[in-house]
Order: C-alpha cells, then structure tokens, then sequence
C-alpha cells in the first residue's frame, strides 16, 4: 500500500492503523502540499511516527509545487496543528525522499512485485499529478482509496460566498485533482460522508484509548485526543480510520456500484459529488452497518490485542429513547433529557426534570439541576456519574470534554456560551437553540468555596478566572464524582 495523506488527528490515526495491521505493507507515504499540514508539518509528523515504529525505510516525499485554482484552508483548521509533533520520537535527522510525491508514487509502483493500493485521504492533488504525468499508474494499480466526498448526504463545508454546502473538504480544496482521479481511469473504492457519518468519534473514545494495552501508538494517539478536546466534542468523525479499515480489506461497510462525477463549474453545486452515468465508475461506500465492530477492531489493530470498547454513547435522536417511562435507566433519562434540550423542546426537556419548569439547567450545587425547583430527583446522580456508560455524559457536563476552547461555539442553531481560561472551561454560562434559552448555569464559586474553603481563599478569592481556580474547579468535580 502507498499513504497519500497529510496529518490531522484523524489521518494520522489512520497512518497508525495502517502501520500497526498485521496485513498491511506501507511501502511509501507522500504528502500533498494543499493538505492541512502542508509539507514542513507534515513531513516532521510522518518521520516522527516512522521512527516509533522503526520503520525509517520507508521513503515519504511531499510535492512543494501548488497547483493553480487550489482553495485555502480556514485559518481555524490550522491552530494548534504543530501539536502533532508532542509525544513522537526523535528520528535522528532522516530525511524526506528528494522526488515529488508523484515521482515516488510512479516508481514505488512500477517497482512492486504485485499491484499495490493507493490510500489517498487528503486533498488528491499528488494522486491526479501521478495519473497524468504516469500514464502506466493507473493500470499498474489495484486500486485507489479514496476518503472524499459525499453523494447522497449533505457535504461538510458551512455555508460561505463561493462555499457549496454540498461539498466535502478534500475534494473542494482541490476540485480538478478530485474530478481527475474520478473519471473512471483507474479503479476506485470511494468512502464518502455517506459511510463516515456513521462513524462519530465516541464520547468513551478517549476510556476506551487508556482502557486498551498501551502500545506506543495508543499513547501518542491518546495523548492526542486528550491535546484536541474538539475530537471527542461530538461534532468529528472517524473519516479516514474508516478509509483505513477498508483498504486493509476489513469489509467493515456496506458498498454500492455508482457513476460518478465531481462538479467544476462554478456555482452552488461547486465542488459536489453527483450521479451521473457519463462519470467513471466507482464502488462507494454508503454505510456501516455495525459501528462498534468498526470502532473495536481499529483501537485493537492499535493495541495489537482484542478489546472491549464502551457502547458508543451519542447524543441525537437515534441513540435516546422516544420517550420515557418508570422503567427507564438513568443512563437514558439523562441522554434524553440532554438531547431534548439540545433539540430546543424546552417543555420536553423540562418535564423530565420538573413540572412546570420555565427551563433546564445546572444550580451552583452539584445535585441541583433546575433553577427554582426542587433537586433533581428522576434518577441518581451518585449511580450515574459513577457508571461507565455514562462518564461521558458527566465529563461533559464539568469539564472541557463537550468543547473545545471557544468560548463561544455555534453550529447551525445551537449556540453555547462558556467561560475559558487557559485549555479548561471555568463555567457554562447558556445553551441556546434558534434563539431561545434551553439552558441556563450558575456560578460554580460558591460550592467551591464550601467543599474546600482554605483552597478556594488561595485559588480563587483574588480571581476566580484564574487557571488555579479552573483547577479546583476540575479536581473537585472529580474527586466529589469519584467519592460517590
């Protein structure tokens, strides 16, 4: 197999699985330089990695040369990324293969004993350059996996002046590349948001990476889920570890035989991937019919050992009940209570915790959850903060799991205010949806100051935005959920 990738936290876990299968061979990586990581950060994260595994001869080649009509990454995309270097070895100055990627891909090609496959899951500039400057790539490959696009579901990108929302990133960010590699010369598998939507990192992703055998690459990858709270923030998706699995042959989804094209003309559809019987053919993967098969056998490829990863615990409307009666645990009278908020049924949500609520939220003390009513008493909050299934739900409530450092998130209708200082959320201040409160917090100062009146006086009296104060405020959720 030969990587076209650039690193992200979901390329790079997908290099580390891919390195770590017992069936796999990577004999080369190569790096687009419209990746998000470019060519220097990527080339540094790369080496990094080959030399955890001591697998330094493995040739890996970045391609400085931008193409013309190329789109930019947001700026947002880009912050932190440099954080991908923490945790990776030292590899002792080798150096990256002096050809351009399309170079390496053509003659890594023309060199194996047997048709390899192409894995391409970033912008597929080095995969069109190989296909037209190489005539022989195409037939000399088995086939090319692709992680990009989206046929029959909305695409990825938010709407903008010359953004269609149709589009899914690596294919917009160099569309005539996309368009290239998908007209039908060589043999495709395509795994577009169709298949990767049914994949969302799980909320016990980050339990279940530190619950699995600590081999080197479950350490940096955790280390990196922990570095990127936004991963397990309920918004991203396992895209190219899903690609992964299906390169090695996993046969963990469920494809179908399409025509396909990739719009160039401008305009709203921009971008897009559509049906169309005159585009090539490609096998696409439109589903994942068992998402913890997927979830348990990538943690275990990394682990190099059979796991047992939590039940994915995901907040919308088909993983909570449609509704509630006496016999309902809390883990689901608390998923449903979350999500009815987040959906904006105010009433709905606010029946579950109280008659007659104006509007669902937290109270300064820690088993008081809605302003002006009696303590929460529909479930236990002892037995449900102290349960596996639902740690996530409870790390999301008191510390920085939910969302990243943004104090203020929006996305689509929903809006939530928060208060940051350094990587920790001190407070949660409003969840709103389409304009209206949903929920609404109190100071957590107050309780602070009960459960541990000495330590408060030195973190928080002179300022309770203080990262010291942040810090209390964390130990003490946890020590008080750990107690229980």
């Amino acid at each position: 197999m030969i990587v076209d990738y650039s690193p992200t936290v979901s390329d790079v876990g997908a290099l580390l699985y891919l390195l770590s299968h017992p069936d796999v061979e990577v004999l080369a990586i190569t790096l687009p330089v419209t990746g998000e990581a470019g060519c220097e950060l990527g080339l540094e994260v790369t080496l990094g990695i080959l030399a955890m595994y001591e697998r330094d001869t493995i040739p890996v080649a970045c391609d400085p040369e931008r193409p013309q009509g190329a789109e930019e990454w947001p700026a947002e995309f880009l912050a932190g990324q440099e954080n991908l270097t923490f945790g990776l070895p030292d590899y002792n100055g080798t150096g990256a293969d002096d050809r351009p990627a399309h170079q390496l891909i053509a003659d890594v090609v023309a060199a194996s004993d047997r048709p390899p496959i192409l894995y391409a899951v970033a912008p597929l500039t080095n995969v069109a350059r190989a296909l037209d400057r190489h005539p022989d790539v195409a037939d000399q490959l088995d086939r090319i996996v692709i992680m990009g696009g989206a046929v029959d579901v909305p695409g990825n990108l938010d709407e903008a002046p010359g953004r269609s929302g149709d589009a899914e990133w690596n294919f917009w960010i160099d569309v005539a590349a996309a368009a290239r590699v998908l007209d039908g010369e060589a043999t495709i598998t395509l795994v577009p948001l169709d298949a990767t939507n049914h994949v969302p990192v799980p909320g016990l992703w980050q339990s279940d990476l530190e619950e699995a055998e600590q081999t080197e690459p479950i350490k940096y990858l955790s280390s990196l889920v922990r570095t990127f709270p936004a991963v397990t923030s309920g918004f991203y998706y396992l895209w190219d570890e899903l690609a992964a699995s299906v390169a090695a042959g996993e046969g963990l989804v469920a494809t179908e035989e399409l025509n396909l094209i990739v719009v160039q003309e401008p305009g709203a559809g921009y971008g897009s991937t559509v049906r169309d019987e005159s585009g090539g053919r490609a096998s696409v993967a439109t589903a994942v019919p068992d998402p913890a098969n997927f979830y348990s056998n990538f943690i275990a490829t990394l682990a190099g050992a059979p796991v047992d990863t939590q039940a994915p615990l995901f907040f919308d409307e088909v993983s909570v009940p449609a509704s509630l009666s006496a016999s309902s645990s809390p883990e689901e009278v608390l998923a449903f209570w979350l999500v009815q908020g987040v959906k904006g049924d105010v009433e709905a949500a606010a029946a579950v915790v109280a008659p007659d609520a104006p509007w669902v939220g937290f109270f300064a003390s820690a088993d008081s959850f809605v302003e002006g009513s009696q303590p929460y008493e529909s479930f236990d909050i002892e037995i449900v903060c102290s349960s596996n299934e639902a740690k996530a739900l409870c790390d999301m409530t008191w510390n920085d799991l939910w969302i990243s450092a943004i104090p203020d998130l929006e996305r689509g209708e929903l809006k939530v205010r928060a208060e940051i200082v350094g990587p920790m959320i001190t407070a949660f201040r409003e969840i709103a949806v389409g304009g209206g409160v949903v929920a609404a917090f109190n100071e957590h100062t107050a309780w602070l100051e009960a459960e541990h009146p000495v330590r408060f006086e030195e973190a928080c009296a002179a300022d309770p935005d203080a990262r010291a104060c942040s810090e209390l405020f964390v130990s003490t959720v946890e020590d008080w959920v750990a107690s229980r």
